[in-house]
């Protein structure tokens, strides 16, 4: 099972300020300063030693998520980053007019739908988009997006075979050899997580959660969806200070997600959905402090915290 990050933000799209390049310029010439970087490669070099956040970015994406399993490919939710992945798909079957796509919707929360008037594969004739969603009524969100109000090209524009399949709560479904199921979430409206398993390897999205005045029963119920999932995708998208302050927004803190993973025996959690308010700086910052917390209960030695940010890829 291979993992690609396409879109990893939350809420609206937020792009690099020109301010933050800049920024980035300043501390990366800093960093160079004495540096002999005349040698045939050394600038180069130079570069892929710097940290990820100061070398690039996390990215600006709304949430979008593809996994290639079982020969399958599977997308979990349709934000922005929906965009370049259907560009990536292009270049495959999906540009002929042979692919097919089964995408899961969380919800509908325009930061997980806005993508899909871009998603390029829809378009092209002999392509087969498959679309599963909890919520019996999603063709009619997606036909509601791209009224004439709101976007110059209707849904029935696709010309790709567009198949809505109801994917009720709690129940399963089987993709060849890839099994899916879904459980709801902690979140206004309404939203959904999926676990994909292939053989013994399981994946976990579990975007837009709130962890708050959850009963033990509620408790255990998202360990046991969670439980030895070799990654999880965990809604993290404030600090701890936030999460107080915006309770009942429907997302939690980093911190509460490594618990939840240390419960649920997870190999690999990926805090994921990120503020758009934050800086790189400050996702940098958030992912260092989590760190800490996970060091001090001896979790950083059983399970790895990524923090996601665009063009990340796991393999199981």
């Amino acid at each position: 099972m291979n993992i690609t990050f396409w879109g990893v933000r939350g809420s609206i799209p937020a792009p690099l300020a020109p301010a933050e390049i800049k920024e980035k310029l300043i501390h990366v010439l800093r960093m160079a300063l004495g540096r002999d970087l005349g040698e045939k490669g050394a600038v180069r070099r130079f570069v892929e030693g710097l940290p990820p956040h100061v070398a690039g970015t996390f990215g600006g994406n709304t949430p979008c998520v593809q996994l290639e399993a079982g020969g399958l490919t599977l997308i979990c939710d349709a934000g922005s980053g929906i965009r370049p992945l259907g560009l990536h798909l292009m270049k495959g079957a999906c540009g002929r007019g042979q692919g097919t796509i089964h995408l899961f919707f969380s919800h509908t929360h325009w930061d997980h739908i806005q993508g899909f008037p871009f998603f390029s594969p829809a378009y092209r004739k002999g392509n087969r988009v498959r679309i599963y969603s909890p919520f019996a009524d999603m063709a009619q969100r997606l036909r509601a997006q791209q009224r004439s109000q709101f976007f110059p090209v209707p849904l029935e524009a696709m010309d790709a075979d567009l198949e809505f399949i109801h994917f009720p709560e709690g129940h399963e479904l089987m993709l060849g050899d890839v099994r899916v199921s879904n459980m709801a979430l902690n979140h206004p409206g309404g939203s959904f997580g999926y676990r994909v398993e292939e053989g013994t390897d399981a994946f976990v999205y579990a975007s837009d959660t709130e962890f708050t005045n959850l009963s033990d029963d509620d408790i255990q119920r998202y360990v046991a969806f969670f439980s030895k999932a070799k990654v999880l995708v965990l809604d993290a998208q404030y600090t701890l200070l936030d999460a107080f302050q915006k309770e009942t927004w429907g997302h939690s803190a980093a911190l509460k997600g490594v618990d939840m993973a240390r419960q649920a025996g997870v190999e690999t959690l990926v805090l994921f959905h990120h503020e758009p308010a934050y800086s790189d700086q400050a996702l940098q910052d958030i992912h260092r402090g989590t760190m800490k917390y996970a060091g001090f209960q001896g979790i950083d030695r059983v399970i790895r915290i990524v923090m996601a940010y665009e063009g990340l890829e796991l393999t199981l």
